[in-house]
């Protein structure tokens, strides 16, 4: 089986396989999780849906884990969900940190559309006719970048970010949420090699010369910390 056949498996064909003791079934966040041994390249894998369609973009597979145990896995697949995937009620809650914040804006942008039947904004090259018919008869979500039948899932859409961005803003001037902030920023964009925050603080929409003294402090001492533990690392 390839990925464009795992990513094509539907609820009706885990439901069977399910029945037939070949698939295990735990529920996380409202998301049907299936555990299943995919066999060959892919090897024992959790595959996620949602209102009956196939959210593949949070799925993993044994593959990228090395030599991680099937009890193991098992256990990591349920750490990994209960932190990327959210219940709508979840979304509405106010975010405490940088890490909630960015989990929720990525599942809202990749997982969440996907319970929908929708048609993705993004194209190569010539547009394809589904497309344009989409941007004739359908509702564009600029929160997904994406095409939707119903103008309420763009609002829902809108609604939940807005609410996430309202929240963060409240917390962002804290100075142990900023710091935080700063330090995933750097470690996403390798300032330990760069030796350099200018990408982290772009990522952020922050100018360096816009921050007050103590965050600009903060940005310093965080960037040293990471070009320290690069040369140890060393």
């Amino acid at each position: 089986m390839n990925i464009r056949e795992i990513e094509a498996l539907t609820i009706k064909e885990m439901e069977e396989m399910k029945n037939e003791g070949t698939a295990e079934l735990i529920t996380i966040k409202d998301h049907s999780c299936y555990l299943v041994d995919l066999k060959d390249y892919f090897g024992y894998s959790v595959l996620v849906f949602k209102n009956d369609r196939h959210i593949y973009y949070a799925n993993d597979y044994q593959l990228h884990h090395g030599t991680k145990t099937i009890p193991d896995l098992k256990q990591w697949y349920v750490d990994t969900l209960n932190n990327k995937l959210f219940t709508e009620e979840e979304l509405f809650e106010d975010v405490k940190n940088y890490y909630e914040y960015e989990q929720k804006g990525q599942y809202i942008r990749n997982y969440w559309i996907m319970q929908f039947d929708y048609i993705s904004a993004f194209c190569i090259g010539t547009i394809t006719k589904e497309l344009e018919e989409a941007k004739r008869k359908m509702f564009y979500c600029p929160v997904c970048f994406c095409y939707v039948k119903d103008r309420e899932i763009v609002e829902q859409a809108i609604n939940f970010l807005n609410h996430i961005e309202t929240s963060f803003a409240k917390i962002q001037n804290n100075e142990e949420v900023f710091r935080k902030m700063i330090s995933y920023e750097l470690g996403n964009h390798e300032a330990g090699y760069t030796c350099d925050y200018t990408d982290a603080l772009d990522a952020l929409g922050l100018q360096f010369e816009e921050l007050t003294e103590e965050q600009k402090k903060i940005v310093k001492e965080e960037l040293n910390k990471q070009i320290n533990y690069q040369e140890t690392a060393i």
